[in-house]
């Protein structure tokens, strides 16, 4: 069995005038019927990070997939372990935070066949493994928690250099 610490999870957040809202994604008809026994669960942006690539690299390119602008990349501190069967391997998931600003997503109809923007209590609802929960909250702590967040968890600040 392998054991692979380079994939990564994304939590896509927006501010809205009231709270903060996550970006959820369906797994596609497709996806759920070749992988996963028909289960068309919801989840969250992800992927693997490449030989030599770097943090900000990694979650840039997903976010380009997507034709998301990030405004802010932070790292959650929070890595969880699952077995992914779609892949036969066990994998270790770092989180990550990152925001954009009134963007909607693309998607690419055989990973996602829908999406929406909840605030945390729905995203926390809707999503059911325990890592993504788990790490929902890690992120939405530091998101609404501090008033000026920790700078070293700052990956990076400012708009996504094109």
């Amino acid at each position: 069995m392998q054991l692979n610490p380079a994939v990564f999870d994304a939590w896509v957040f927006r501010r809205t005038h009231t709270s903060v809202e996550y970006l959820l994604l369906q797994a596609s008809e497709f996806k759920a019927a070749r992988y996963f026994n028909g289960g068309q669960f919801w989840q969250i942006p992800s992927g693997v990070f490449r030989d030599g690539e770097s943090v900000v690299v990694a979650l840039e390119r997903v976010m380009s997939r997507l034709r998301l602008n990030s405004v802010g990349v932070w790292a959650a501190e929070h890595a969880y372990t699952i077995y992914n069967r779609r892949f036969g391997e066990v994998q270790i998931i770092t989180v990550y935070a990152i925001e954009v600003v009134d963007d909607e997503p693309h998607l690419d109809p055989a990973e996602h066949g829908a999406y929406r923007w909840l605030p945390f209590d729905a995203a926390l609802g809707t999503v059911h493994y325990r890592g993504l929960k788990d790490g929902l909250r890690s992120v939405h702590e530091y998101v609404t928690g501090p008033a000026v967040p920790a700078p070293e968890l700052c990956l990076r600040a400012g708009p996504a250099a094109k």
